[in-house]
């Protein structure tokens, strides 16, 4: 008769129970970060012991410790043909990675959850995540890409009378036109997403939308009414506005747009002041694509006030463009050097 010293361990399972853990503690996170509109929701019903998160910054702190641990799940999912565990994870991550200057890999993650949503036949997730996959590639320039995929998910959407996945869909064609130029369009896409919004009772996706909306009124030179609506984005961002949850990186984005006006209007010390918060927080929260946006508006500001090393705000902007993958981005800045 034999003893063996060492208990016997399910590891199937114990890998199992982590990454129920891992993901359940994501989607908790990922809800305030973004600030509640996530398609998967927490499974309230779970006897895991999970983290409690008091506050947005919280939960991405937490999403950063784990970021490496919830990548590795993904991939243990994929084997295990879990798709549903890979789309949750995925979603979670790409609140968490989207703006940071690893967008070539969400682009990956994403299109791997894609493959899981297919695979289930579930419209709704492929929808979901073909918009996500759409602002990612915004993120990298690819504004051809970004349309299609918006595009997808609009049809998805109206077949299944989906009112969240058209309302995210338009958003994103609304975006695309406001990167390309096309300011009209994306105004009058932004205003059919407003009564889906609404109907939807989401304050925080109707703030988003109105600094939106804000930025393509200061792209048409509709200054009074671009600030009207960045001010009411703010009462939502800072968490002083009735139901809000603070969101330091939109909030940073609106005064980023605030900055933009102000230089327009020679308020170069208020604008100044706006812009300097603006990279503070992005830089805090390593948001790369917005803060190379924030140099340029730096740069033009420095250049307007004759300072002599304004070029150091284009030259940091084409390295954190290249770090995205932006090359379109970083190109017209090189071009800026060099005049």
């Amino acid at each position: 008769m034999s003893f063996d010293p060492e208990p016997t361990v399910d590891r199937e399972a114990l890998e199992s129970v982590f990454a129920d853990h891992l993901s359940e503690a994501a989607v908790r996170a990922a809800a305030l970060i973004c600030g509640g509109w996530n398609l998967a929701l927490p499974d309230d019903s779970t006897r895991l012991d999970l983290p409690v998160f008091t506050d947005a910054r919280g939960a991405a702190n937490w999403m950063a410790a784990n970021t490496e641990a919830l990548l590795s799940c993904v991939r243990g999912a994929e084997e295990g043909r879990s798709h549903l565990t890979v789309c949750r994870i995925v979603e979670s991550l790409e609140v968490h990675l989207r703006g940071t200057g690893r967008a070539p890999e969400l682009v990956e993650l994403l299109r791997a959850a894609l493959a899981c949503a297919r695979e289930m036949e579930d419209t709704v997730w492929e929808a979901r995540t073909r918009n996500l996959l759409g602002l990612t590639l915004l993120e990298t320039g690819a504004l051809t890409g970004a349309e299609r995929e918006f595009e997808a998910a609009l049809a998805l959407a109206d077949v299944d009378e989906d009112e969240r996945g058209r309302a995210f869909a338009l958003e994103g064609r609304g975006i695309v036109a406001q990167r390309d130029r096309r300011d009209d369009e994306a105004l009058s896409l932004f205003e059919r997403v407003r009564p889906l919004k609404e109907a939807l009772e989401w304050p925080h996706g109707i703030a988003v939308l109105d600094l939106l909306v804000g930025r393509s009124l200061l792209n048409s030179g509709r200054f009074e009414h671009a600030m009207e609506r960045l001010d009411l984005a703010m009462a939502v961002f800072d968490g002083t506005g009735e139901d809000a949850v603070p969101d330091e990186v939109n909030a940073a984005k609106v005064r980023s747009e605030r900055g933009r006006a102000l230089i327009a209007a020679r308020r170069f010390a208020d604008a100044r002041e706006e812009l300097h918060e603006a990279r503070e927080d992005f830089e805090r929260h390593d948001q790369v694509s917005p803060l190379a946006r924030v140099c340029e508006l730096l740069a033009g500001l420095g250049q307007l006030n004759r300072e002599d090393d304004w070029r150091r705000h284009l030259v940091e902007a084409e390295r954190l463009y290249e770090r995205i993958g932006d090359t379109t981005a970083a190109e017209r800045v090189r071009r800026h050097l060099q005049m």
